[in-house]
Formats: structure tokens, C-alpha cells, sequence
């Protein structure tokens, strides 16, 4: 438009407030990434086995329905058990995802040089890590933590407040454990989009991860005679951490809930720097 003809004007319309801009970055990512139809398709798959769950919960209280199959209430248990296999399911599910969707969140935007335009917009380094996180975090936390949540409220509304009671520590331990598999994954994801820009091969490396801890580990507890290498294995950890909180911890674990924790943290800790140094935008000067 030719600045003589004084046709211009700035933007009158709403402005978002400052601390909910970056929101913006996965209200567009969702949209990109719903384009694919053969990953919608594995998103609404991964509601399958929480389906069942609940329609298994439902008939386990039906007497009715249990007296035409000649078995009494209550004849699924609902317990530790229970939760952590649901949860180990739901977390492969959820690694799966991670290794299509992670790759196609901040890669691009380095590719393309795009992530000094976004950083010239008024949100920080930090937020554009959370809301390209949000995205992944969503996603993982509907097939994990809230199906967890939504079967123990139902397991609880079915058999009353006194099993609500004496059953907490299970809602506590899907809590503690869905926000684990949150912040591994996502942090997993976002660290291998932003150290490899080939998005095939991200979302290789994010299964690898898992896979070559568990191989290394191994290793070394045989060569080394120790039960160490278990340390590097974030399936064990996780695991370690699940059964911990809700008390299907083994004895001869080696490894205790607290020190799997604490591996965890100093994992997600070096995520995080990584994320950080490979996210800095450079200034050239001519």
C-alpha cells in the first residue's frame, strides 16, 4: 500500500493480555497437527483400552448382569494392580505419540529460521517452550492422567465414599504418574525436535531413547556386576516411581522411589538444557 495515500490504520481490535499470548502457538499447532488423518485416527485408538476399563468397571457392580455369566460383583479387582497396568498400557501409547507428533513442534521452526520471528513477538524463550510443550502435554495427558482420574471417580462413585477413603493413595499415585509421563515425554520430545531437525529421524531417536537405556543398562549391570544400569533405564524409572505410589513396589528392586525419582529429575533437568542451548536466537551484525 503506498504510504502517500494515508489509507492506513493501526489495529483497534481486543488485545490478548500479555501472560496469555503464547497461548497462540498451540492453538495453531493442534490444528496442523488434526491435518493428518492417519494420526487422529491413532489419537482416538489410544481411548480404546480406558473404554473397556470403564464398561469392565460398570459390570463388575452389576449383579445382574454378572448372575447370566455365573459371576458375583466385585470379580475384577481394582487396586495398585490395576492402575499401574493401565498406566504402563497407556504409556507406550503415549511414547508412540511422541515420536510423531514431538519431531514437528520446534523443528520447522528452526529449519525455516523462524524462531527469531517468533521470539520478536511479545512472549519469552520460556513461554515458547510451554506452549509448544502444551501441545504434546495435551495430548499425552488425555489418554493418561485424565482417563486415570475419570476411572478411579467412577470406580469411587460406584462403591461409595468409604472405598473412596481407604483407596486414595491410587488416585494420588495416577496423579504423581500421569504428571511423570507428562513431563518425560514432553520434555523428550521437545529436546529431540530442537537437537535433530529431520523430523523422521526425532521421532526415531525419542524411541531410542528408551530402547538404548534399557541396552546400556544392561550392559553394564552384566559387565560391571552391579544393578546400577538400571538407572539408565527410563522404563524402569518410570515404572520404579508408578508402583511406588501405588504400592506394588517389588522387594528386590534395587532401586528405591525416591532415587528413581531423583534420576528422573536430573534427566529432565538435562532435557531442559538442552532445549534451552539449542533454542537461542543469534543476532548478525553486517
Amino acid at each position: 500500500m503506498a504510504v502517500y495515500k494515508r489509507t492506513y490504520k493501526g489495529y483497534a481490535g481486543r488485545l490478548t493480555p500479555p501472560a496469555w499470548r503464547f497461548l497462540v502457538l498451540p492453538r495453531y499447532a493442534f490444528k496442523q497437527i488434526f491435518k493428518s488423518k492417519f494420526l487422529l485416527i491413532g489419537y482416538v485408538g489410544c481411548f480404546f483400552v480406558p473404554v473397556i476399563l470403564l464398561l469392565f468397571l460398570y459390570l463388575n457392580q452389576n449383579a445382574s448382569v454378572l448372575a447370566l455369566v455365573g459371576q458375583k460383583t466385585g470379580f475384577i479387582k481394582v487396586n495398585g494392580s490395576f492402575f499401574l497396568n493401565f498406566l504402563t498400557t497407556q504409556g507406550v501409547f503415549a511414547g508412540i505419540m511422541t515420536a510423531f507428533v514431538g519431531p514437528g513442534l520446534v523443528a520447522p521452526d528452526l529449519t525455516n529460521g523462524a524462531l527469531s520471528v517468533y521470539l520478536s513477538r511479545p512472549f519469552s524463550r520460556a513461554e515458547y517452550i510451554l506452549g509448544k510443550g502444551m501441545v504434546l502435554g495435551s495430548l499425552i495427558a488425555s489418554i493418561t492422567l485424565i482417563p486415570g482420574l475419570i476411572l478411579f471417580g467412577v470406580q469411587s462413585e460406584l462403591l461409595g465414599y468409604k472405598w473412596f477413603e481407604d483407596n486414595l493413595y491410587l488416585g494420588t499415585g495416577v496423579a504423581v504418574t500421569g504428571f511423570t509421563l507428562i513431563l518425560v515425554f514432553v520434555l523428550l520430545g521437545l529436546a529431540m525436535s530442537a537437537f535433530v531437525r529431520w523430523r523422521i529421524v526425532a521421532g526415531a531417536l525419542v524411541l531410542a531413547v528408551f530402547a538404548a537405556g534399557k541396552g546400556f543398562g544392561a550392559v553394564i549391570n552384566n559387565v560391571m556386576r552391579t544393578e546400577n544400569g538400571l538407572y539408565l533405564d527410563l522404563q524402569h524409572l518410570i515404572s520404579t516411581v508408578a508402583s511406588d505410589w501405588l504400592r506394588q513396589s517389588k522387594e528386590d528392586d534395587p532401586i528405591s522411589g525416591n532415587a528413581a525419582a531423583l534420576a528422573l529429575a536430573l534427566f529432565c533437568l538435562g532435557l531442559l538444557a538442552l532445549i534451552n542451548r539449542k533454542l537461542r536466537v543469534c543476532e548478525v551484525a553486517s
